[in-house]
């Protein structure tokens, strides 16, 4: 099948785990990522995307410690996590569709491709534990999290455990066009 080129940054993007933990992301880098995130598209403009950055100690040892063990296994070399929350309650209601989910996963979007476009590592995840991760960035009720995004500048491969260094390298794949796209009716 003949398609037109690809955006380098999406081609580039990847949910990479080597992430050097002693080196610092400048303030204007975290501000840029979050004002790519701002500019996304959100139903009725809704934009019902709140992004905690989390980089100070004890703040950030307890978000790491809110992970999930697999997560921290590689997540807690990143120097910054954007815990990123929305409030059910601010969604754009259209015929009972949910929407506030849908228009935070177009804001992380820029977010991830603002940060692979600044030579970041960015690498949205989910598992943690809800209410530990609610307490130590003093999440308040209705808030919910909604995704954690580990960031840092590339990392050693050779330092995650062996299993992660094989997924790191391995190529990306993806399903093919016919497995995921249809053409006017739903075709088996």
């Amino acid at each position: 099948m003949a398609t037109a080129e690809v955006n380098d940054l999406i081609m580039r993007r990847r949910s990479g785990r080597a992430i050097a933990a002693d080196i610092v992301v400048p303030a204007v880098v975290i501000e840029t990522m979050l004002e790519a995130a701002r500019w996304a598209p959100s139903s009725g403009n809704a934009q019902p995307w709140r992004f905690v950055v989390v980089k100070d100690s004890p703040i950030i040892d307890a978000a790491r410690s809110a992970l999930k063990p697999g997560n921290q296994s590689w997540a807690n070399a990143a120097p910054v996590l954007f815990v990123v929350c929305a409030n059910p309650a601010d969604d754009y209601d259209v015929a009972g569709q949910p929407l506030y989910l849908f228009d935070t996963g177009l804001a992380v979007q820029n977010l991830l491709l603002q940060g692979i476009h600044l030579g970041l590592v960015v690498h949205p995840m989910a598992g943690w534990d809800e209410d530990a991760m609610r307490e130590a960035i003093d999440l308040p009720q209705p808030y919910r999290v909604i995704c954690v995004i580990a960031a840092g500048y590339p990392g050693n491969v050779d330092l995650l455990p062996e299993d992660l260094q094989k997924r790191e390298t391995a190529e990306r794949s993806r399903k093919a066009p016919a497995e995921i796209c249809h053409y006017n009716r739903w075709t088996s």
